[in-house]
């Protein structure tokens, strides 16, 4: 199929300059010259409209959209332990499927065209991003003791025989292996799932240093910080995704500017949780590669990157003290080209020819983002997301004028309320 955005403009253009961009599959063919032999078979009109990449969400839990507002003002283990973990105990498979659609309509609806999701649901994600067209690098939430034990070996072989259903499913998804946490996994078990990451040339993707007594912990139980037992496990020699990297001491720094190592940082989420603010402002001058993610909507309450850059460039100028740390170019490059690279996708967070046609369309007739006088900083200061009127993915219109185009919106609307009814 071929798609021309006519008149739109470019986020890294000048302000007056309009130009179109050319989609033929699911790749841009063309940035202001229509290349030779496309076949136009639809037509977006892109005046008063900013065309940018895609935003990708780095770490989240799509199924958990369901225990939104259920568990708030409370500590992190309470929230945890006493809250979130008996309501997913008792959750469906179709429940979660729901909860992911619940998600995605979210992310789509506010500019974010690709997540990294862990998930206890085997298939649901899958069969969501199929069903909506959205995109996804898929987790299986591994917990265990060691290669022998019962429940992390049910859990490994879930995430694999989900890989097998993933590549079947014509979905647009990957997966990483997803070992929860350091205090969720023995050290035999996380040992374990780097070696098979290593074997079958896998990524990782697990949560570290979120709090306080995780850092403490770790230190009384094996005499280093998070960051250096999962280095001492040679987990940093894979692809690795740590999502969250609060508590660092000055030497974890040095080991996070490692090139296969990828911190998500989730701003709104370790607020709200009190777990503190995450360094990206060092992490950045340390070398360290950072990506921008949400956590569930159990923990942020929204799935809206615009609302994480916003939190991440605010929050880091205040606690330097410095207007110039984290400037609003560089916030958006974290949650696009930053993020498709934590994906290992070097074809995603950029508008040029050749790259595959996740972007968004932005429309500039919002009052909070006039007058344009720098659409960038327009972007990660005053936009809400909610500005967003195009999405496609893979170079398919899922959103068309603020239009769901392959989701009953309705529908999730009705089995979302069914389910929470019975939590009420």
């Amino acid at each position: 199929m071929g798609i021309q955005i006519k008149n739109v403009h470019l986020l890294d253009s000048p302000e007056n300059e309009r130009t179109d961009i050319y989609i033929t599959g699911d790749h841009i063919s063309g940035i202001g010259k229509e290349p030779r032999g496309f076949s136009k078979d639809e037509v977006i009109d892109g005046s008063g409209r900013t065309a940018m990449p895609g935003l990708i969400n780095c770490h989240t839990h799509a199924y958990m959209s369901l225990m939104r507002n259920y568990a708030d003002d409370v500590p992190f283990a309470e929230w945890l332990f006493e809250r979130i973990t008996p309501i997913e105990d008792s959750l469906s498979s179709e429940d979660a499927y729901w909860g992911n659609m619940l998600s995605i309509m979210e992310m789509i609806r506010t500019g974010t065209t690709s997540f990294v999701d862990m998930q206890m649901f085997p298939r649901m994600c899958v069969k969501a991003c199929a069903d909506s067209g959205m995109r996804a690098l898929i987790t299986r939430g591994l917990v265990g003791e060691g290669p022998g034990d019962e429940g992390g070996i049910r859990r490994l072989r879930e995430a694999f025989d989900e890989m097998e259903y993933g590549k079947a499913s014509g979905a647009n998804v990957e997966f990483a292996l997803g070992p929860h946490a350091i205090y969720t996994c023995g050290e035999a078990y996380l040992r374990h799932v780097t070696e098979l990451a290593r074997e079958k040339g896998m990524k990782l993707n697990i949560h570290l240093a979120e709090t306080e007594k995780e850092y403490r912990d770790c230190l009384e139980e094996h005499g280093c910080t998070p960051v250096e037992y999962l280095e001492r496990l040679g987990m940093f020699k894979s692809h690795i995704l740590l999502a969250h990297c609060v508590r660092l001491s000055d030497h974890d720094f040095e080991l996070l500017a490692n090139p296969n190592v990828f911190v998500v940082t989730n701003p709104a989420s370790n607020m709200k949780l009190a777990n503190g603010f995450a360094q990206v402002a060092k992490m950045l001058e340390c070398g360290i590669q950072v990506a921008l993610g949400t956590d569930s909507a159990a923990s942020n309450n929204a799935l809206n990157m615009f609302r994480e850059m916003n939190l991440l460039t605010m929050t880091q100028k205040g606690a330097r003290e410095d207007a110039l740390v984290l400037s609003a170019e560089e916030t958006l490059k974290i949650a696009t080209r930053n993020g498709a690279l934590a994906m290992g996708r070097e074809d995603l967070g950029t508008l040029k020819t050749g790259s595959t046609a996740d972007l968004i369309l932005i429309d500039e007739k919002s009052p909070n983002l006039m007058p344009r006088y720098n659409m960038k900083a327009a972007l990660a200061y005053s936009a809400s997301g909610y500005e967003v009127s195009d999405v496609l993915i893979g170079g398919r219109i899922v959103l068309r004028d603020r239009n769901f185009i392959t989701i009953d919106e309705e529908q999730v609307y009705y089995q979302v309320s069914q389910i929470a009814d019975r939590y009420k």
